[in-house]
């Protein structure tokens, strides 16, 4: 390993062993509350569990949460003039943990998928939150590029996050971030500087660092990170407008040993919008390249909706998606999503299985023919 590589883990280790120091020294410490309300110095940290709160570990001035995911799918697929396919897979098996101490104001994450041959490190960070109007977070983490990317994969409509986020969002890197809430929580911002590299690559790029930015302005009830939002509100009305964008440079190696820098701009805008049953979301990409060897501009856009024909029960809706990034592709996808209750309450994205139909259709390369696909797939979500 290099002197990098264990600069890199252990910076990763000391952010995590950090956080969870803080929160054993601060639960060891405090003083769970008697049936009063008064401090109670004999009584140990509660520990209680749920099937949509996970493990908690809560004391007086802290908790430790631990959850799980995942997904079992069932997938149908036609193309056209080929033969069908089946195939049934677990394609998302995650375990993470948060917790928070200090009143608030430390909280961490970390995040590790078990589905794939190898277990794969997701999240890790700690934040401190000192107030609404600023928030520092320090690790490995989503970057602020599209919001449904930022939205938790747990609280999506569909059984992805579609063609288009697939292809423009900036993935999980390694940086810092600071992030707000301003003027009675209208205006909401991010800023990130990351390094540049994916997700765990200790040897990828240091040539610059990545620089992303969004900001969010926000009317009426917010918008959460949740695709669903009547799930969790009575009677949501709000919409969200935000935009963002990003620079990043790279070294590019050539066949003659000379070395180019790749430079690339993006650029999107999203909104979403909730009132009551019914919630949509859109958003649009603008991806610009320099010296690199990808299409000098790429475009893209989707937009869904979904509305509730039974409360908190059944959801339909679909999303349209539409990409130029050398060929152009198309993608128009319906569903409808039941959500499991227990004891008269709703368990939400807890218990959740979701039929969709897709449509693609890919437009002819030089030389070549149209590609049409349809697929169909059956997922099951268990959350905890």
């Amino acid at each position: 390993m290099s002197s990098l590589d264990e600069l890199h883990a252990a910076g990763r280790a000391l952010v995590c062993g950090l956080a969870l120091t803080l929160c054993a020294v601060a639960m060891a410490q405090a003083e769970p509350l008697g049936p009063t309300g008064e401090a109670n110095p004999g009584a140990p940290a509660t520990v209680r569990f749920g099937p949509t709160t996970g493990i908690v570990f809560e004391g007086d001035d802290g908790h430790i949460a631990l959850h799980g995911y995942g997904w079992g799918r069932a997938r149908l697929e036609t193309r056209v003039g080929d033969e069908t396919d089946l195939e049934a897979s677990v394609p998302i098996g995650r375990l993470f943990t948060d917790g928070a101490v200090l009143d608030d104001q430390l909280a961490f994450f970390a995040q590790v998928e078990f589905a794939e041959s190898d277990p794969e490190l997701l999240d890790l960070f700690a934040e401190w939150r000192p107030n609404d109007a600023f928030h520092l977070r320090v690790g490995q983490f989503r970057t602020p590029y599209s919001r449904a990317f930022i939205t938790p994969l747990t609280n999506i409509e569909l059984t992805t996050r579609g063609l288009i986020v697939d292809r423009f969002a900036l993935g999980r890197d390694t940086g810092a971030m600071l992030s707000g809430t301003l003027n009675d929580g209208f205006f909401h911002y991010d800023f990130a500087l990351v390094n540049g590299a994916t997700i765990n690559d200790r040897n990828g790029n240091r040539d610059s660092p990545s620089a992303i930015a969004r900001t969010e302005f926000r009317f009426g009830d917010h918008v959460p990170y949740d695709q669903v939002p009547s799930l969790a509100l009575d009677d949501p009305h709000g919409m969200t407008l935000a935009l963002s964008g990003a620079f990043s440079r790279r070294a590019i190696g050539q066949s003659t040993g000379n070395t180019t820098h790749e430079q690339l701009g993006n650029f999107s805008a999203d909104i979403a919008a909730m009132a009551g049953p019914f919630s949509f979301h859109a958003e649009g990409f603008w991806r610009s390249a320099h010296g690199s060897p990808r299409p000098a501009n790429a475009f893209g856009a989707y937009a869904q909706a979904g509305v509730f024909v039974v409360p908190r029960l059944i959801e339909v809706g679909g999303r349209a998606s539409w990409l130029s990034d050398g060929p152009d592709q198309q993608s128009y996808e319906a569903f409808v999503a039941g959500y499991a209750h227990h004891g008269g309450r709703t368990l939400g994205h807890h218990l959740k299985l979701v039929l969709l139909y897709r449509y693609e259709s890919a437009s002819p390369t030089r030389g070549g023919s149209r590609e049409d696909r349809h697929s169909e797939v059956l997922q099951a979500q268990i959350f905890f």
